[in-house]
């Protein structure tokens, strides 16, 4: 998943998702964890054809909160 992550939602940069990965390490809930990739991650780069790479991302984050 990390490197289709890095290569279909990053823009093929590894610096910029490891530091949102990082981001998403500090937060208590779920619903902030999204609401971070929501607001300020996916207006930074062009998801409009990658629902299927945003859908898993938001998968795993959801799992990570269970």
């Amino acid at each position: 998943d990390r490197i289709a992550f890095v290569k279909h939602l990053f823009d093929g940069d590894q610096g910029d998702f490891n530091r949102v990965v990082s981001q998403l390490n500090t937060f208590k809930t779920e619903k902030e964890a999204k609401k971070f990739i929501t607001k300020m991650v996916k207006p930074d780069y062009n998801w409009s054809e990658k629902e299927e790479f945003e859908v898993r991302l938001y998968e795993i984050i959801e799992r990570r909160f269970v």
